[in-house]
């Protein structure tokens, strides 16, 4: 029968770790409040660009531009940029290449979502280091317990080799959190970026397509 744990005997194991522990929950913490803050974010610029999609790329679609334009500020997200920064050149408002504004400020939502995230790799390599570093410190304590004691035996060492196996365990389950996390949102924000960049191209697809109606009938 699976039970839980004893609170109690978790707080002693975690004890049982040595000084190294404080650095190895402050980082879990630390790990799990970054990945929530930026999986929130990546939710909130998903749903944008769906709002995206179905209000001012369906107003585009029907070859109504303004309107496009106006139900831009309706979306309260910073990749409504990247489409009112096209429109804006389109409709002459500001000068500009409509396509590269647009590649220009893609380039800048994209690298929004994924700011922070290369900290959840970083601390996914360095944790099992960390954790290497408490046990290094555990078995130094082993031994130092055997000279002052100037004999052997598994209680003279258990305390030095509790806290080595401790920190090491800690220090890889940090390092799986950290990586899994990692993992997970880079996928979700290559998700978002590649619907934004497909709306892009739709945009600047409609836009040219405008352009190049516009000039046959100047032409005519």
């Amino acid at each position: 029968m699976l039970t839980l744990p004893n609170p109690e005997s978790l707080v002693d194991t975690l004890k049982a770790g040595g000084p190294m522990m404080v650095l190895m929950i402050l980082a879990s913490v630390l790990i799990v409040a970054l990945a929530l803050e930026r999986w929130i974010n990546v939710i909130r610029v998903g749903r944008a660009v769906r709002r995206l999609d179905d209000k001012v790329i369906e107003a585009a679609r029907k070859g109504n531009f303004e309107e496009a334009r106006r139900l831009c500020d309706s979306v309260g997200s910073p990749s409504r940029d990247v489409f009112t920064v096209g429109l804006d050149r389109a409709l002459g408002r500001v000068k500009g290449q409509p396509r590269m504004a647009m590649q220009r400020e893609q380039k800048r939502a994209v690298a929004s979502l994924k700011a922070g995230i290369w900290m959840l790799g970083t601390a996914g390599a360095l944790m099992p280091f960390i954790g290497l570093l408490g046990t290094v410190l555990g078995v130094m304590g082993s031994f130092h317990a055997i000279g002052s004691a100037g004999t052997g035996g598994f209680a003279v060492v258990s305390a030095g080799i509790s806290e080595a196996l401790i920190a090491t365990a800690a220090g890889l389950f940090v390092a799986l959190e950290a990586i899994i996390f990692f993992n997970f949102l880079q996928n979700a924000v290559g998700g978002v970026a590649r619907d934004l960049g497909l709306l892009v191209d739709e945009l600047n697809e409609l836009l040219e397509s405008r352009e190049a109606t516009n000039a046959g009938s100047s032409a005519g």
